[in-house]
């Protein structure tokens, strides 16, 4: 049973980028977020969706505001996540970035009063979080499986993107059964679709 071990190398993996990450110089961080954008601006998968799920980054994560507020402005219904239970989650669509309250973890999510559910099956397009991702889509979460879940069991039709740093790219991430691999990586570096079966 390959159970433990994978978990270990997903923990020292997941350890290892992240300090990765966050050693980047805030300048770096936000010259390479903008030129993701523009590649991810420019993809027909972007150009075609209706709506798109994205998250609020991190500080030390792909800065995605600045495509938010692009995806409002070309017209799209934009959703975040909003953590309905352990491991669970739906999609909020707003309106604004002004709708934008910190939540839970210091995370910026939708104001209660501004939030309107959106149905999973109708995401076009989800921009996913991750500490590491591979070449061939696999990729490493936070830890949670909130994104694995609610892609294989709710948007299963979503086009699944990751834009992640250099640094985030790696041999191989360690998957288990359950994992969602991603079907587009862009980096600072470079971009490439990944055929997943």
């Amino acid at each position: 049973m390959a159970g433990q071990p994978v978990k270990e190398a997903k923990k020292a993996l997941r350890k290892r980028v992240t300090a990765a990450r966050k050693a980047l110089m805030e300048s770096y961080r936000a010259a390479a977020s903008r030129r993701m954008l523009t590649v991810l601006l420019g993809l027909p998968a972007y150009q075609r969706a209706k709506t798109v799920f994205l998250y609020a980054s991190m500080p030390d994560e792909v800065q995605l505001y600045d495509l938010m507020k692009q995806a409002l402005a070309d017209g799209k219904t934009v959703c975040l996540p909003l953590i309905t239970g352990k491991g669970t989650m739906e999609a909020v669509a707003f309106s604004s970035l002004k709708d934008l309250v910190t939540g839970e973890y210091g995370i910026l999510t939708v104001d209660k009063s501004k939030r309107k559910l959106v149905s999973p099956s109708d995401i076009d397009l989800i921009v996913v979080p991750g500490a590491a991702f591979d070449r061939a889509g696999g990729r490493l979460g936070l830890g949670a499986g909130f994104y694995d879940r609610f892609m294989t069991e709710k948007a299963p039709q979503g086009y699944r993107c990751a834009l992640a740093f250099s640094c985030q790219l790696v041999e191989t991430v360690p998957m288990e059964p359950h994992d969602a691999a991603v079907q587009y990586i862009i980096t600072e570096d470079e971009n490439f679709a990944v055929n997943v079966k």
